[in-house]
């Protein structure tokens, strides 16, 4: 599905960005690394993991920086992840931590590029080492209405990984002959 027309952004502002960036959203362990490095390679286009990101910036993985500092500070930290990579220079795929849609600067820097929601059950997900359990005051219901406001795209329903990405593929293809 697309943006409603009323929520969609003015192109204006896209085509003026430095790069075109493609951010894939979603609740955590709904598969946005695999769907965002997966496009960013069907595309040729450099790919940003948050969970790498904080890794990079810190040494630590995001459970870790939630167990010892709070998941507040990783939130923090996912949000720094995000504008990060929107401000580089080359053309990304990048795949934000569900918490990014919790801070105006988050949603303000996500109303400014082509946004593609993964919506689909993450139950029965298993733990990484990076993915934690979900704390308390971290209701992923709230958060739903503010990933369909960002979606330009949303890839939900049956599939795997490959057929969300060819459904993104064909909606970027459409998009471009619009």
């Amino acid at each position: 599905t697309t943006r409603a027309p009323e929520t969609q952004r003015s192109s204006r502002s896209f085509l003026n960005a430095p790069a075109e960036h493609i951010v894939v959203l979603g609740q955590m362990g709904v598969g946005k690394t695999t769907v965002g490095s997966l496009l960013a390679a069907a595309l040729g286009r450099s790919f940003f993991d948050s969970d790498e990101q904080i890794e990079a910036m810190t040494g630590s993985s995001g459970r870790e920086v939630a167990e010892a500092e709070g998941v507040g500070r990783l939130h923090e930290l996912e949000l720094d992840a995000l504008l990060r990579a929107l401000q580089t220079s080359e053309d990304s795929v990048v795949a934000a931590a569900a918490s990014v849609v919790d801070f105006e600067e988050g949603r303000h820097a996500l109303a400014d590029v082509l946004c593609i929601w993964v919506d689909r059950d993450a139950s029965g997900i298993g733990e990484s080492e990076h993915r934690r359990i979900v704390g308390e005051g971290e209701e992923l219901g709230r958060r739903r209405p503010l990933f369909e406001r960002l979606a330009d795209c949303t890839l939900s329903g049956p599939g795997g990984p490959e057929e969300y990405v060819a459904r993104a593929l064909a909606f970027l293809e459409e998009r471009q002959g619009a």
